[in-house]
Parts: C-alpha cells; sequence; structure tokens
C-alpha cells in the first residue's frame, strides 16, 4: 500500500485575507483532506470553515501539537499515513514549518519516508524580507530575543555586529505586548546609521513595511499596538 502525501498547508496571517494569499490549488486540496496535524485546534476549525462553510469537521481527525508536550505528535497520525491516508499540516497563522513547531511533524514524516508537499502560500518572514530592501541573499532567522536585560541587549548587540561585519540581515519577531521593548532595545545597543525594517500587519488591511536607520526611528517612532510585526536589521 502506497503511503499518504503530507500537505503543508498555509493559513492566512491576517483576517478577511485569505482570498487573496490562499491559492485556488489549495482550497481544492484541502477539501478533500479528513486528517490534520495541527497547532491549535479551534484555529484549525475555523480556517476549514473559511476555505469551505460546508466542511466536514465532525468526519475529520485532528492531532494537536501541545506546547506541553514539546509540541510532539501522537504516533497514531503516522500510522494513517502508513497506511495512504493523506494529511494536512496547518500552524495557527502563515507557514506551518517555517519558524513554527510544524517542523517536527515534517522532520518524522520524512524519516518515514513519507512524501511531503508544500502548498503556496504566506510567511510574514519573507515577505517582509523582500519588500525591507535589505539583503536577501545573507540573512538568518533568530525568533525570540530573550525577555529580560542584560541578556536581551547582550544578544542583539551581538547579533548586530553580524550584521556589520558580514552584511547578513537578521529577522525577529516578538510578542506583540513586547514589541516596544524591542525597538527600545534597538535604539540602545544598535549603530545609529544600521537600518531597521519594521513590518507591520503582513498581508493585512493595515500592513505597512519601512525600513529607516536605527536614528531616524528614535527621532519618529513607530506607534505599536497589539498587531503582530517582523523586525529585520540589516544594512
Amino acid at each position: 500500500m502506497a503511503k499518504g502525501t503530507l500537505y503543508i498547508v498555509p493559513v492566512h496571517i491576517a483576517e478577511d485575507s485569505i482570498d487573496r494569499v490562499i491559492p485556488e490549488y489549495n482550497h481544492q486540496v484541502v477539501k478533500r483532506l479528513r486528517v490534520f496535524a495541527v497547532e491549535r485546534i479551534k484555529t484549525a476549525r475555523q480556517f476549514l470553515r473559511k476555505i469551505d462553510p460546508t466542511f466536514p469537521i465532525d468526519e475529520s481527525q485532528f492531532f494537536e501539537q501541545n506546547k506541553h508536550q514539546d509540541y510532539l505528535i501522537d504516533d497514531k497520525l503516522f500510522e494513517l499515513l502508513d497506511q495512504g491516508e493523506d494529511v494536512g499540516l496547518m500552524s495557527e497563522s502563515g507557514y506551518a514549518a517555517v519558524a513554527d513547531p510544524g517542523f517536527k511533524v515534517v522532520s518524522k514524516a520524512q524519516q518515514r519516508g513519507v512524501k511531503v508537499v508544500p502548498l503556496v502560500g504566506p510567511t510574514s518572514l519573507l515577505l517582509a524580507l523582500a519588500a525591507s530592501g535589505l539583503n536577501g541573499q545573507s540573512f538568518s532567522f533568530n525568533g525570540y530575543l530573550p525577555v529580560k536585560d542584560p541578556e536581551r541587549s547582550k544578544q542583539l548587540k551581538f547579533l548586530s555586529s553580524l550584521v556589520e561585519k558580514n552584511n547578513q540581515s537578521q529577522i525577529f519577531i516578538e510578542t506583540p505586548y513586547r514589541n516596544q521593548a524591542f525597538m527600545d532595545t534597538v535604539i540602545k545597543v544598535c549603530h545609529a546609521k544600521m537600518k531597521l525594517c519594521i513590518a507591520y500587519d503582513v498581508t493585512g488591511q493595515e500592513e505597512k513595511i519601512i525600513t529607516k536607520s536605527v536614528e531616524k526611528w528614535k527621532k519618529s517612532p513607530f506607534k505599536f499596538d497589539k498587531t503582530p510585526c517582523v523586525f529585520i536589521l540589516g544594512n
């Protein structure tokens, strides 16, 4: 018996953007799936209802990645793949397995010889980088900085040194309520001429992707709210 396929299913990032960022081909693939590996069942169900208001949620199986269990998935999922069942992998938003614990599902699927098919869709990191004007040929994603100083400042200072020495763009995300704290740390430790891109509400109606020097951001601060941002340091 042929194994099933693991489809990486991108999820819209901003509300009301699904028709703009999710191709029709994805709709057709997702509509026939009945097994899903998801970061959160509630948001996965909401996404499926947006794809198809008549989607048979009650006929579907959901395997949730729980942070309290190190984002591991029940082996039953992989048994279903081995038996020929196709599976959709979804994050809460954006692209599963990129800056996302879904990579653990993909890794195990690869180890078992399962075919993995990445569907086209939004990933805020690459969209922000492409629009930033910063170096897109050498870059590093660093996730979250340490929450507290002095570790936070020390880490950011080191990463900004890589920008200066290697012209390597450094990409960060932050919990929205700490966006201002991230910005304050950048202004404190980074060279005034270094560039910072703030990518706000990527793919959303209020999308802003702006690159300016740290010095200019200090003179004209960005007004943060609870909307997620991507930050990129570069030359």
